[in-house]
């Protein structure tokens, strides 16, 4: 848990749906959006006890899910869906044993926004992006039923956040080494001793939290 929270609890979620509307904080679900598409959207189908914690201090506890294809959190309350429209108001949310934080990342075209899955957290810190694409139905051909819409996963994506500057993705050492700058001629001495594998998530945590452990010597 982040310092300064412990002070501030708001309790649970249906609790204070007003305020979270005048806020404009929540939207509807639409509960046709995923209608006759196979697979699934969301990290875990089921809706599971997580906790939101707003940049104010409040801590909002509820059942939320991740969505994945609309990169969203969805929560539940007397049967309803919604979802938190206002991420920008957030300081990370407690879901499914992960940290998520919604943070800014390099793209091509410049910074985009997305709720990623905090790794390590650090001056230093790792988030994996997950997501879902879509595959288009098939429509009816000869010899051939028509098939629906369907959910896929995503290749995972892997995001380096030095101190406040947007996250950048990371490929391979060489661009890992150059995030670290002056520290890493220690860097690289680190991957070859160790064997570190940046394709593989273990090798990389273990890496990012000793990037932090350098940073500090």
């Amino acid at each position: 848990m982040p310092k300064n929270y412990g002070q501030v609890y708001w309790g649970n979620i249906d609790e204070h749906m007003d305020y979270l509307r005048r806020d404009r904080m929540v939207s509807d679900f639409n509960p046709n959006a995923y209608e006759n598409i196979d697979g699934t959207p969301y990290l875990v189908k089921e809706f599971e006890e997580g906790k939101v914690y707003l940049r104010t201090g409040e801590v909002i506890s509820g059942k939320f899910r991740f969505d994945l294809y609309a990169n969203q959190i969805q929560f539940i309350v007397d049967g309803s869906r919604y979802v938190i429209a206002y991420p920008e108001k957030i300081s990370m949310i407690e879901l499914n044993g992960h940290i998520l934080k919604y943070i800014d990342y390099n793209i091509d075209a410049g910074v985009n926004h997305d709720y990623l899955i905090t790794l390590v957290q650090g001056y230093y810190s790792l988030y994996l992006m997950k997501s879902k694409t879509l595959k288009d139905p098939v429509p009816t051909k000869p010899y051939q039923q028509a098939r629906p819409a369907k959910f896929l996963d995503h290749k995972d994506y892997y995001y380096i956040k030095v101190g406040e500057n947007p996250a950048q993705r990371v490929r391979n050492k060489r661009e890992i080494i150059k995030i670290c700058g002056d520290k890493g001629s220690e860097v690289e001495m680190y991957i070859k001793n160790e064997k570190i594998n940046v394709q593989k998530e273990y090798d990389l945590v273990k890496l990012i939290t000793q990037v932090n452990k350098i940073l500090t010597q």
